[in-house]
């Protein structure tokens, strides 16, 4: 690799532009043409100083010429790293002083090229002063790679933005301090492609199309002006540049496709897929074309249906603005029509118009091309409704771009944001956005869900920057799940779950214990992304706590307990079940994929899971392993932050009976198990899928007080409107224990038996006005009406 030699005629010109600058330019011509002007005056008085004068203006141009098109430019001159470095970096290093890392990066740290990919990283310049060495050899490395990211970028000249990134890139102290703060080498490298691609978009002359001439040559298209959108002509004059997507494999088989004869294409795609950027694209593409005279000068004018509509008085008026349209393209020529949301032209209904039999002469006709933006459902419903004009389209099947196609996409939009809103949206924002879109949003595809996101976090920016907390914030406000690192408040909070579970329910340690652990694990980021938060089996007899522990859950995990769904399989038995679990009705209140779209952030139970269907039973094996579950339309539901809790009696006499002997739970636990599988009541396959199986014992007389203690509690809560307050005796306590246990049934009894008692106790006092606001109600056995 050579040495920068900063005495070589580039750097010397570099340095000489620099101080004669835009300044010094302006001068020499203004004294060349007060020199011509003055010269020309003598010239005319025939005084003969006057062609002396016109000498030196001519000089004067021929130096700001040389200004102009060589000091102020120094162009890249051919290969090799003297010949491509730019006049930025030739003007920031000080010949004079030793070339090391450590003075390069001070040299060009103010630069705004330095500066964007630092605040990009949310990092202040001087971040790596210290990091980097005095060593002049390390140079060498540094120029090495900082060509090879402007040969990736198809860059001719080597820009400081490339030097930065290759200062960040090769030294082992800045990648360990970056790894500190959660960045990776990666990171660098693609803003620094970011960058590149906005210097190309700077640098890039301005394209020209065909101008006036193309305009006139297509025809006069006042109504198309009216109800439609000149793409084309927005992207010449904006100058939009839609980078790799215009030669992407959708835009060339559009463009195959049109070249062949096709009169329509339906780009066929789900939402948030980028068909409309697609249609952009294709129409800069086209812009450009020149190899092939079929495609050559074509403009894309987008029709608006919603327009057409609210100016249409009814079906006649309707009929005649779309074929004066279909004329005014066809008599123009190199029209191509986009119809996005096409499916608004194919129905009848409120914001919608069947313009079928009015376009299928059209499109048989092959005076206009079309292109149709669809989903997959509205050409599938296309088809089915009208076969002969869904055959005369072309479909062209769009794929969800790769991740780095996406991150492309994001680049490109977080541009947009910045420039409108004064804003500085972080690398860190766009990994982040791409992440959590990829993870809550099932009704939308790359690029939009990630952009749509990224453009709802804006709102969230701290101090005009946008980072990954700023996203995170932005997918917790509309989807309802914890999605930031755990705040100091929340990590106490999940350090001590297991007491604040205890204040809800009495005992089954064990079974608060594994589900607290399965849920810290979750919150800090250790488990599996992929499957639901925890996933549990709890076995055991009726009324011992099961539904009660997936409430504490529910209230202190996801904050409240009403954030449960919660499904009796025993209505799910039958075959034909399994169609009603999947079905994509919006306004079936009992559909577990609805109620999961909307609550993700919640506990998913599912009671007398052995009564269900064998079918059934499949689905929640694919629950369990990928996490999410698709309808009958080919939608995702996300089970991915739900707590998955099945519920089974299987085995409790058996439980009960182990119990009664004095055996400890987890002496048996594993025999248990075994011998629920060998008796055909649950699959092997099944049971591995949960975390973790938990066997629940009956409660005993002295944790039976304790539960009405809680059921008091809950009493005395509904009470405190009124401001009054119920105390129970250990006698009065010990009978309503007596009265309502029942070893088939657990604690269930205790609350029938807690209304009898006390509630209806309470009641009779209230309303014989012996019971006042303030007043404290202590009640005996004797007291008690059962």
């Amino acid at each position: 690799m050579e040495h920068l030699d900063l005495h070589s005629v580039r750097a010397n010109k570099a340095r000489l532009g620099k101080k004669v600058g835009t300044f010094g330019y302006n001068s020499i011509f203004a004294l060349g043409f007060v020199m011509l002007l003055t010269g020309g005056l003598l010239v005319y008085a025939d005084y003969h100083l006057g062609w002396s004068l016109v000498g030196i203006s001519l000089f004067c141009y021929m130096a700001a010429l040389w200004v102009q098109y060589d000091l102020l430019v120094v162009k890249a001159s051919g290969q090799g790293l003297n010949n491509r470095i730019s006049k930025d970096v030739l003007t920031a290093l000080d010949p004079k002083q030793p070339m090391t890392p450590q003075s390069v990066w001070q040299a060009l740290s103010n630069h705004w090229q330095t500066m964007f990919i630092m605040n990009h990283l949310i990092l202040p310049p001087h971040f790596v002063d210290d990091l980097l060495t005095v060593d002049e050899a390390g140079m060498e490395v540094i120029w090495q790679r900082a060509t090879i990211l402007a040969d990736h970028q198809q860059s001719s000249t080597i820009e400081p933005g490339h030097v930065a990134a290759a200062l960040l890139l090769t030294s082992p102290n800045v990648a360990a301090s970056l790894t500190k703060i959660k960045h990776k080498p990666a990171d660098v490298e693609a803003i620094a492609n970011w960058l590149g691609r906005e210097l190309a978009l700077f640098t890039r002359k301005k394209p020209k199309f065909g101008g006036i001439g193309r305009d006139w040559a297509n025809g006069y298209t006042p109504r198309l002006n009216r109800f439609g959108t000149n793409i084309s002509r927005a992207i010449e004059q904006q100058n939009i540049e839609f980078g790799t997507l215009a030669d992407s494999p959708g835009v060339t088989a559009v463009k195959a496709a049109f070249s062949q004869g096709t009169a329509a294409v339906a780009l066929v795609g789900e939402e948030g897929i980028g068909k409309t950027s697609h249609a952009y694209a294709l129409a800069q593409n086209l812009l450009a074309e020149t190899k092939d005279r079929n495609l050559e000068h074509r403009q894309i004018i987008a029709l608006s249906p919603t327009q057409i509509i609210s100016v249409a008085r009814g079906p006649g008026d309707l009929e005649y603005i779309i074929s004066a349209l279909m004329n005014e393209a066809a008599h123009a020529g190199n029209i191509v029509l986009f119809l996005d949301d096409a499916q608004l032209f194919f129905q009848d209904g409120p914001g919608s118009m069947n313009a079928t039999q009015i376009l299928l002469p059209v499109l048989q006709s092959r005076r206009v091309q079309f292109v149709f933006a669809l989903t997959p459902r509205d050409f599938q419903q296309l088809k089915s409704t009208n076969q002969a004009f869904a055959n005369l389209l072309t479909p062209v099947v769009l794929q969800e771009l790769s991740e780095a196609g996406v991150l492309e996409s994001l680049t490109r939009a977080a541009t947009n944001f910045e420039i409108q809103q004064k804003l500085v949206v972080s690398y860190e924002a766009l990994l982040e956005a791409y992440r959590l879109s990829g993870r809550y949003e099932q009704d939308l595809a790359y690029p939009g869900k990630a952009i749509q996101l990224l453009e709802q976090s804006l709102v969230h920016n701290v101090s005009g920057i946008v980072n990954a907390q700023a996203v995170q914030a932005a997918i917790e406000q509309t989807k309802g799940v914890k999605a930031g690192s755990a705040a100091p408040a929340e990590a106490d909070q999940l350090l001590n779950l297991e007491d604040q579970i205890h204040q809800r329910m009495i005992n089954q340690s064990r079974a608060v214990s594994v589900v607290a652990n399965a849920l810290r694990r979750a919150r800090a980021g250790v488990s599996n992304p992929n499957r639901p938060v925890g996933s549990f089996l709890f076995l055991g007899p009726t009324g011992v706590g099961k539904t009660e522990l997936a409430k504490s859950i529910a209230a202190t995990y996801f904050g409240d307990a009403t954030n449960m769904i919660r499904l009796d399989m025993s209505e799910y038995q039958q075959e034909s079940d399994v169609a009603r679990m999947l079905s994509g009705g919006e306004h079936e209140s009992s559909n577990l994929l609805l109620q999961v779209r909307q609550k993700p952030f919640s506990v998913v139970l599912l009671d007398e899971i052995e009564k269900a269907h064998p079918n059934i039973l499949n689905l929640l094996l694919q629950m369990l392993d990928e996490g999410q579950l698709t309808d009958d339309r080919g939608r995702k539901a996300s089970f991915k932050d739900t707590v998955v809790i099945a519920t089974s009696n299987a085995g409790a006499d058996t439980i009960r009976e182990r119990i009664e002997k004095g055996e400890e739970l987890e002496s048996f636990e594993k025999q248990f198990i075994d011998e629920l599988i060998n008796g055909g009541q649950f699959k092997p396959e099944l049971l591995n899928r949960f975390d973790e199986i938990v066997l629940f014992r009956p409660l005993k007389p002295e944790e039976l007080a304790q539960v009405v203690g809680l059921m008091l509690n809950e009493v005395n809560q509904t009470l405190s409107q009124q401001q009054i307050s119920v105390e129970l005796s250990d006698a009065a306590v010990q009978k309503i224990v007596e009265v309502g246990n029942d070893p088939r049934l657990g604690a269930r009894p205790m609350r029938r038996a807690m209304q009898r008692a006390v509630e209806d106790v309470v009641a009779q006092k209230i309303l014989k006005q012996e019971a006042q606001p303030g007043d404290h109600i202590a009640l005996d056995a004797s007291d008690l009406s059962l």
